[in-house]
């Protein structure tokens, strides 16, 4: 279904499209927790996919690594365990061993894949126990009789005859290719067809921070896919669907930088309904990357996300986000300073994913466009969508005749304008105390 923003009713392709402006706000929606997507540079895997991963993932198997060496997961499954990954490098080169002529070759491309050996010990009966290491640890074995019974396993493929003795091989030339400018473009191209809610990524590359904000632009206003960048240090998109993390945590003795924490902060985003992210917790930080309380206010006036050091008078203390904001800070009437308010965009999100779904599979060519089929459609945006948001407390109890659905400029056009009040959470305290 197509989607979008519109400034005049004249689309080609059936669809909802929604516009959100501080006094005029066209349709709404329910709730939506969705998935992060995390891309990375990994030296062992399947290369342009989408791997959707959760805590029982095998992750050597499936990445080459152990889950606590995978930062960017590990980080993200601290806010969600709906985490999907992409690998940013090419196919690269299998590392491969031979003896005689049995050849043992990686599954995969990729240095890691050197970490690769096998061992077949020849028993006093005939049969060989072909035993696969990676890592230094075992992780397959099998006891056959001919090399046709061989199968191979996560990490490697076999062919050849088996060795007349035992004997060990040790894989070796297996090469990464690194990833390109190109790979982004094709990561990006490819999220087209994924179904996610924010895409984290922590990199000093400015034209891959621009080419995904571009991105996620070209989604929420063109296409009216609600979607979120969380990146480090990126305030120049000024735009409600890309958040910049401007500092960094530290775990213990670890240090997460800001490139590092954006991916429990995209995690935390992506599993947020109606609930603020304003003074939320990091998960097991024991300190934050300290900054002046000047360059606190400067850094949120421009549009960064800060984690502080919040000391708490009954000697907890915790290290939380300062306030749940994105990048945007160009105001106008019509887009006020609401919309830098993450609370209130995923808010307004819920509300034009949810309408965009009733609207597609309960009335796109289903109900006339006459007075009774709008008053349809305006009771099932009351019920299925306003009442509820005004049971979760995102907005405050409207006015039915807020509601207006007319006949758009052709036949087939719904023209809807409402009037809503979203609820943000408390933040700021302003107190006189009276002495007397």
């Amino acid at each position: 279904m197509s989607g979008g923003n519109w400034e005049t009713q004249n689309k080609e392709l059936s669809g909802a499209f929604v516009n959100f402006e501080t006094d005029s706000l066209a349709v709404v929606g329910l709730d939506s927790r969705g998935a992060e997507v995390i891309p990375l540079m990994l030296d062992w895997g399947k290369v342009g996919e989408f791997i959707k991963v959760s805590p029982d993932t095998k992750f050597e198997e499936t990445f080459g690594k152990d889950l606590k060496d995978l930062k960017g997961i590990r980080e993200a499954f601290k806010g969600t365990g709906n985490v999907i990954v992409y690998n940013l490098n090419g196919e690269g080169v299998k590392a491969t061993a031979t003896s005689g002529t049995f050849v043992a070759i990686a599954t995969h491309g990729g240095v890691d894949g050197n970490k690769l050996s096998v061992t077949v010990a020849i028993g006093l009966n005939g049969n060989a126990t072909v035993r696969t290491f990676f890592g230094g640890a075992r992780v397959d074995s099998q006891v056959v009789t001919t090399a046709e019974e061989l199968k191979a396993n996560a990490f490697v493929a076999f062919s050849g005859e088996l060795p007349d003795a035992d004997a060990t091989l040790t894989l070796k030339d297996g090469t990464t290719l690194a990833a390109k400018n190109d790979s982004y473009a094709t990561f990006a191209a490819g999220l087209d067809s994924q179904i996610f809610k924010t895409i984290a990524i922590g990199t000093d590359d400015e034209s891959v921070k621009l080419l995904l904000s571009l991105k996620v632009k070209q989604w929420r206003e063109n296409e009216g896919k609600n979607v979120a960048l969380i990146t480090n240090d990126y305030n120049d998109a000024d735009h409600e669907g890309v958040i910049s993390i401007k500092n960094g945590v530290y775990v213990g003795e670890e240090f997460l930088s800001a490139k590092d924490a954006v991916y429990w902060y995209g995690a935390a985003y992506a599993n947020a309904i109606t609930n603020s992210l304003t003074y939320a917790e990091y998960p097991g930080a024991t300190d934050v990357e300290r900054l002046p309380h000047e360059d606190i206010v400067k850094a949120k006036r421009e549009g960064h996300v800060v984690f502080i050091y919040n000391e708490g008078v009954d000697g907890l203390d915790r290290m939380v986000v300062e306030s749940d904001i994105n990048t945007f800070r160009s105001f106008t009437p019509k887009k006020n300073q609401d919309f830098r308010k993450g609370l209130i965009v995923r808010q307004m999100d819920i509300m034009g994913n949810n309408i965009k779904h009733i609207y597609s599979r309960n009335f796109i060519g289903k109900v006339k466009n006459h007075g009774n089929g709008r008053n349809l459609f305006k009771g099932s945006i009351m019920k299925e969508v306003l009442d509820r948001l005004v049971r979760q407390e995102a907005i405050e109890p409207y006015d039915t005749e807020d509601i207006v659905i007319r006949e758009g400029d052709t036949k087939d056009a719904v023209l809807v304008t409402l009037a809503v009040k979203f609820v943000d959470a408390m933040e700021k305290l302003y107190m006189t105390v009276e002495c007397k």
